[in-house]
């Protein structure tokens, strides 16, 4: 009898697990420009190039990723940011060079100073004065400190798919 229940109770249970893991496509922004591969994990050819500001459609499950006409593998995901996650949202410096203030007001401490076109994310849940919280990347990792006055950005999660956030003062 104990090996009958076993028997069932495992049955039960490998068929409530789904034998597959599900491709999750998300809007993302790239960082800095990029090659695409023909092949996951940077084999195969270069088949083309997104650049800083794109938003692209991103498979977390196959590392594909699709914008305009160029369909294939980035080598890492590490120069992306989503579009948005709960709070967070990728927005661009519309600035030709912006500080990053230690707090949310014009005269604290410069931690650093953000390059024109910059992708960085923004906590629109924390906003004050005027003033985000932001998370910013530096060589593949996301440094989360700092503030950015809001009239210097312009957030990119409402941006379509295959848009290019990039901006100038011409």
């Amino acid at each position: 009898m104990k090996k009958i229940m076993v028997v069932l109770l495992a049955s039960v249970l490998f068929f409530a697990v789904p034998a597959t893991t599900q491709a999750a496509v998300l809007k993302e922004v790239v960082t800095q420009k990029q090659n695409v591969y023909s092949k996951q994990n940077g084999q195969g050819s270069i088949i083309g190039y997104i650049y800083r500001g794109s938003v692209i459609k991103y498979d977390s499950v196959s590392k594909r990723t699709i914008y305009r006409n160029v369909n294939g593998y980035l080598n890492t995901g590490y120069y992306l940011a989503p579009a948005i996650t709960g709070a967070w949202c990728a927005a661009v410096v519309s600035a030709d060079a912006l500080n990053l203030r230690a707090q949310p007001t014009a005269s604290a401490k410069i931690i650093t100073t953000l390059a024109g076109n910059e992708v960085i994310r923004v906590n629109t849940g924390n906003m004050q004065n005027g003033w985000y919280p932001i998370a910013y990347n530096r060589a593949g990792n996301w440094q989360w400190q700092g503030w950015v006055n809001a009239k210097y950005v312009v957030r990119v999660d409402g941006f379509s798919y295959d848009s290019l956030a990039q901006f100038s003062n011409l």
